[in-house]
């Protein structure tokens, strides 16, 4: 009996890196994944080729949404006729809030809509809009690029067709760290 629980131990202690590097690498792919920014409609937050850390966040009508200003991804199978990829945008408005675009500047519940590092306005105008409690609007940083909820093909996004919020930028390294979201 003595020997067992010492062969027991003994392989306990030569195994437990391995077993904590195993749990921790399965709880990690739960959590978290990596995703590589294409095209520019992130910029100048984002960039092509950008290797960035992505939460895995489920949203729904039920939960909280992304905090406004979060660069969220949203499922490619969303708006094919938009973008062949997954879609990076900006949280700009929340459920139940009124989006237009007049004269050059979105008005988010009326008031203009500014990001923390002071991109604003859009080309085109668009009417104004009430977002349903499971609908958030996004915006790309690039506002030439029109691949966000301004596009008819797309508009407000459904909470359930976000994939995730982009955390971190790991890649550039000369460019690592995490994604400003104003709060």
């Amino acid at each position: 009996m003595q020997r067992r629980e010492r062969d027991y131990r003994n392989w306990k202690r030569s195994n437990a890196p391995y077993l904590i590097a195993m749990a921790l690498a399965f709880v990690m792919f739960m959590v978290v994944a990596p995703e590589v920014n294409e095209g520019k409609a992130m910029e100048p937050e984002l960039y092509d080729g950008d290797v960035l850390v992505v939460s895995k966040a489920n949203y729904n009508a039920n939960r909280k949404p992304p905090e406004k200003e979060a660069v969220v991804i949203i499922e490619k199978t969303y708006a094919p006729e938009v973008y062949e990829d997954n879609i990076m945008a900006r949280v700009a408005a929340h459920p139940g809030d009124t989006v237009e675009i007049k004269n050059g500047k979105v008005l988010v519940n009326g008031k203009e809509y500014v990001t923390q590092d002071g991109i604003k306005g859009a080309p085109e105008d668009m009417k104004k809009i009430k977002l349903k409690n499971d609908e958030v609007f996004v915006l790309c940083d690039n506002r030439e690029e029109l691949i966000d909820s301004r596009n008819p093909d797309m508009g407000p996004v459904k909470l359930n067709e976000i994939k995730g919020n982009v955390l971190f930028r790991v890649y550039p390294f000369s460019d690592m760290g995490f994604i400003k979201v104003d709060k």
